[in-house]
């Protein structure tokens, strides 16, 4: 009896794409074509990986609006690597205004899925006010949750107080559940802007100090926010801010 031939294992353009993107050597114009089939298959993390190429100019020319676009499509879809991508493209401006709003909740969504990177970014918002109240607390339980994801970026200047440390463990482990984080954090975005009204009824000269410091506190944020734009994809990780009572 003849042997029969077995069926070829079918291809995955994301994940071919994927291995070039990521390749000791990369092979990015490669790569671009297979995520381009990929996008064309309807994968949404295909067209994720297509917009993230169009807009740092890797393996194709750069064109921050219609990566943008393609952002826009893939976070639409659910992906997360799209939501992290276009969280950034929000708090930065590239391809369209600056909407930190959007871009936070852009973290958010990606951050709840348990990417590294977002949660990072999520706490370099939260920790400088960026989109948000400030909320020192939060920011290291994110910045613990994303060293515990693998990310390798290092948060520069955050310490955490021996006062701290169980607060802080114990809010890392509730953003683990994806459908508590965000209910939490906006809970205590809530609460911190009840304290922050009640606090400028009886300080009534800090709310003017405020507004005049705002457009200094912006630059510096919206430099924080930055940090980790491509990940561990193409720099290598920044040290660490030095001791600290909690090994991030």
């Amino acid at each position: 009896m003849p042997p029969c031939d077995l069926p070829a294992p079918a291809i995955n353009p994301l994940q071919q794409g994927l291995a070039l993107f990521h390749a000791t050597s990369p092979d990015y114009r490669r790569a671009v074509g297979w995520f381009r089939a990929a996008a064309e298959s309807n994968d949404r993390d295909g067209l994720a990986m297509l917009g993230l190429c169009q807009l740092e100019g890797l393996g194709m020319p750069a064109d921050a609006v219609q990566a943008r676009a393609l952002l826009e499509q893939a976070a639409a879809r659910g992906s997360v690597i799209g939501r992290y991508q276009l969280g950034r493209v929000l708090m930065t401006g590239r391809g369209g205004p600056t909407d930190e709003s959007r871009g936070l909740s852009a973290y958010i969504a990606a951050a709840a899925k348990n990417h590294a990177e977002a949660s990072f970014n999520l706490a370099n918002c939260l920790h400088a006010g960026v989109g948000c109240l400030p909320d020192r607390l939060a920011a290291k339980a994110l910045y613990l949750r994303s060293r515990t994801l693998g990310c390798t970026l290092r948060p520069q200047g955050v310490r955490v107080q021996q006062r701290e440390l169980k607060a802080v463990r114990a809010l890392a482990l509730r953003f683990a559940d994806p459908h508590r984080m965000i209910f939490l954090l906006q809970e205590r975005q809530q609460e911190l802007s009840l304290a922050l009204a009640i606090a400028e009824q009886h300080q009534p000269g800090r709310s003017a100090q405020a507004t005049r410091s705002q457009p200094w506190r912006l630059a510096a944020g919206v430099m924080v926010a930055m940090a980790g734009t491509l990940g561990h994809y193409l720099r290598p990780a920044s040290r660490d801010a030095g001791p600290t009572t909690l090994t991030f």
